[in-house]
């Protein structure tokens, strides 16, 4: 699975990860993939009985591909793993149950995340209902003193992002979609997209500037 790697760095200077085109995926070869595999799905739930093979093994296919993605996901917005795992497992749930709504001019992994993002949403929800949803943060206490594991530090950091910047900026730059798919996700439009990243990456800086002059 692709993760997000920080790196130590001085004073000023912006994370590795999220400097501007950082995509480790072709998305359009992966959107392609995707799509021929979701097709053999179909055709095999449409097959009744006699395609239950079929069926099995193409789902499975994309049970692995999205799997590790779909779990990292749902654990950095919710930051429980029990949450996470139930999420995850939900979501694939719906994948399967759902699969004749997958529009398939569209891309399966944008609508995979829509379905994990409800959810998410649903839980945050349920955690804080009382307050805007624009507004929540992780229930993660910030800790005085990150030490010296800095994956921990950039998780503390994350955390501390509203819910709206902090979704744009894994879907964009952990989940390497694209701004299309990412609005698909979020119902948003591009600029909004790009402001929520923006001010993320911003928040961020400030967030891990002393730990770039304590290690500089």
């Amino acid at each position: 699975m692709e993760t997000l790697e920080i790196e130590r760095m001085g004073a000023g200077e912006e994370p590795s990860a999220v400097r501007k085109g950082n995509m480790p995926r072709d998305r359009e070869r992966e959107n392609a993939e995707d799509l021929a595999i979701f097709r053999d799905f179909l055709a095999g739930l449409a097959l009744g009985p006699s395609g239950a093979g079929k069926a099995r093994e193409a789902f499975t296919k994309v049970y692995l591909r999205y799997r590790e993605r779909v779990y990292a996901y749902a654990l950095r917005v919710l930051a429980n793993e029990q949450d996470a795992e139930d999420l995850f497992q939900e979501v694939f749930v719906r994948v399967y149950t759902r699969a004749q709504t997958f529009e398939q001019e569209k891309s399966l992994g944008g609508w995979i995340f829509t379905i994990a993002h409800n959810l998410c949403l649903n839980k945050v929800r349920d955690r804080k209902p009382q307050e805007a949803i624009e507004d929540l943060t992780l229930s993660v206490a910030p800790s005085e003193d990150f030490g010296e594991d800095w994956k921990t530090v950039i998780e503390q950091a994350m955390a501390q992002l509203p819910i709206e910047y902090r979704e744009a900026i894994v879907l964009r730059e952990y989940e390497g979609l694209s701004y299309a798919e990412i609005t698909e996700v979020l119902h948003t439009t591009i600029p909004a997209i790009k402001s929520r990243i923006y001010r993320a990456k911003e928040r961020l800086r400030e967030l891990l500037a002393p730990y770039y002059e304590r290690n500089a």
